[in-house]
């Protein structure tokens, strides 16, 4: 008997050891200057992309250069192309403050880094991309959850933790519960053809 897995979803995730305290000194000094409100985040706030020349950014976005090195040769990318950042923006989620269930279009990875992220701040939630997996498999038929019969993948935010995962995975953020502002740094990278 054979057993394999078709059709994974690769999901990156680490904990780094960056200077939290300056990013988010940044964001709320960034969110003074003037802020647009998100389609898919109610209640938050996060201004227009934030520059990625910016100083404080650049630990992070080195570590996102590198994640995204590992990604690319777990899905066998062709050499010729590489992944670059082109978009960050940053978010403000107050108490009761969610984000609804969306995609990144145009992008090919997507991510977060959480520079505040405190106890009960609201869980990142991934949709099985199977449609119809709940018409056919209803939770009441399994003893537990596996990655084969669930219907949603739970990720719970901290502070300095990071997450990559493909642009057209859906996913949403549960409300943030705690009093204390969630502030999280969403980015998108595009596969890009390397100069020769």
């Amino acid at each position: 008997m054979i057993e394999q897995e078709i059709f994974p979803t690769l999901i990156l995730e680490d904990n780094l050891d960056l200077n939290v305290k300056a990013m988010n000194d940044y964001a709320y000094e960034t969110r003074k200057k003037g802020h647009i409100r998100d389609n898919s985040n109610i209640g938050g706030q996060h201004p227009i992309n934030v520059d990625l020349e910016e100083p404080v950014l650049q630990p992070l976005i080195k570590y996102i250069t590198k994640m995204s090195y590992v990604y690319s040769k777990k899905l066998l990318i062709d050499k010729k192309y590489v992944l670059a950042i082109v978009s960050m923006w940053f978010i403000i989620n107050n108490h009761r403050d969610y984000i609804i269930l969306h995609t990144h279009p145009g992008a090919y990875l997507s991510g977060v880094f959480y520079s505040r992220a405190s106890v009960g701040c609201g869980k990142l939630v991934f949709k099985n991309p199977n449609p119809r997996l709940e018409s056919y498999w209803r939770p009441k038929y399994f003893r537990t959850n596996t990655p084969c019969n669930d219907a949603v993948s739970y990720v719970k935010p901290q502070t300095n933790g990071i997450i990559m995962f493909p642009s057209w995975l859906e996913h949403y953020v549960e409300h943030n519960e705690n009093k204390e502002d969630r502030i999280a740094w969403s980015f998108n990278l595009e596969l890009t053809q390397e100069d020769k």
